[in-house]
């Protein structure tokens, strides 16, 4: 089968990287467009010359072309230009390709915003294949949702007739969200073309990232500082969706509840966002030396990390966001680490529970995450194993991209 998949924010590895590799190892000859410039950075990556928009280059066993964006920083006007722009230039590359070269069989877009999709729907119309939308959030009631548009508004207006055309136009629809499709047979859609095929893990190349040496120097010294501690460790994002603030106040709580005990617990946040200078303001202004912030590591040292921790801590902010479900990227990382998670997310779908790998509380309740920290560190380093080594049959089972992959292609097939 020959497939062509447009993912604007596409990045080195990931999902459709992973997807891409085993695709073709199953046979199929695939091409990943994306763009070169990233969004959660605001860096461009490749180097264009005169008025080149375009740039192909060989991957492992598939083709990439990445294409120029106009560069932007934050959630303005001129992200809506890049996130355009995309959609138009991606068209534009794939309509030349289809004169030059064979014409692809299946075409594959990938929100999170709908212009990747209407590119991905009149490259189908143009070569005949059959067209593929796949949902990593459900715009635009996530935009709704989060405030960032008004229900009544004219864009959100604009929004949803996008969304109907391209889910009554999808040959397939697939969904990141495990319940995404209860959102969507509520536009008339029916339910058969509609798959649920989660976001998950390379879990080989999880695996050969252990092999790498762990070279993270500032991570590496803290481990050593605060050794003989029970390490509670946050990887990600610190923006607001995050709701960290909730961290730091059961940091707080923690202090009180270990004041005579022999073993304390620590806390260590690590990443970058918009929030992390309000946060290390907050555990100052609390005076608290429980918390330690260290800066964005590289994905292949992210294993180490959290294998060196006791266990692992995912919190998302109340919002209506996630009633839906939710398809973090870390939240794989975390299963695969071997250690005992604690899942405090307002959503439909509970990983904690199903995975049966840590304890499940509601976000932005210091309190009950302080609670639950606690009775991680009281159970038996057997106890905690039987968690974390739960979570890695649950990845292995439902998660990694490879298995993820066979389940695309069969969806294809049929």
């Amino acid at each position: 089968m020959y497939i062509w998949l447009l993912n604007h924010h596409a990045r080195e590895e990931g999902r459709h990287p992973s997807l891409s590799k085993y695709l073709a190892e199953l046979g199929s000859t695939v091409t990943l467009f994306s763009s070169s410039f990233l969004h959660n950075s605001f860096k461009e990556t490749k180097k264009y010359r005169g008025n080149q928009y375009y740039i192909e280059e060989n991957k492992e066993n598939y083709r990439r072309v990445y294409v120029k964006t106009p560069s932007y920083h934050g959630n303005g006007i001129k992200r809506l230009v890049n996130q355009l722009s995309f959609a138009y230039r991606s068209y534009k590359v794939g309509k030349l390709k289809i004169k030059t070269e064979s014409t692809p069989e299946v075409i594959i877009g990938s929100s999170v915003h709908l212009f990747t999709g209407v590119s991905a729907y009149f490259l189908a119309k143009k070569s005949n294949a059959k067209f593929v939308f796949e949902i990593r959030d459900i715009w635009p009631q996530t935009l709704v949702d989060l405030g960032a548009i008004k229900e009544k508004s004219l864009i959100n207006k604009v929004f949803e007739t996008i969304e109907k055309f391209l889910y009554k136009k999808a040959d397939l629809i697939v969904s990141v969200l495990p319940d995404a499709d209860k959102h969507i047979v509520k536009l008339g859609v029916s339910r058969e073309k509609i798959e649920y095929i989660p976001n998950g893990i390379d879990v080989e190349v999880y695996n050969n990232s252990l092999k790498d040496k762990f070279v993270e120097k500032e991570a590496k010294e803290f481990f050593e500082t605060n050794k003989g501690k029970f390490i509670v460790t946050f990887a990600g994002a610190h923006g607001v969706a995050n709701g960290l603030n909730t961290v730091i106040e059961a940091a707080k709580k923690l202090e009180g509840l270990e004041k005579y005990n022999e073993q304390k617990t620590h806390i260590l946040l690590i990443g970058d966002g918009p929030q992390k200078n309000k946060l290390m303001e907050q555990a100052l202004k609390l005076n608290i030396n429980n918390v330690s912030f260290l800066n964005k590591v590289k994905k292949n040292q992210i294993p180490h990390v959290l294998k060196k921790s006791d266990a692992c801590l995912f919190h998302l902010a109340s919002t209506p966001v996630f009633k839906y479900g939710i398809s973090s990227n870390k939240l794989f990382d975390y299963m695969m680490s071997g250690k005992p998670m604690i899942f405090a997310v307002d959503t439909s779908y509970d990983f904690a529970k199903e995975a049966n790998n840590g304890i499940s509380i509601m976000p932005e309740n210091p309190e009950e995450m302080a609670k639950s920290i606690t009775i991680l560190k009281e159970m038996s380093p057997k106890q905690r194993k039987e968690m974390g080594d739960s979570g890695i049959n649950f990845v292995k089972e439902n998660h990694d991209l490879k298995l993820l992959a066979s389940r695309l292609i069969n969806c294809l097939s049929e």
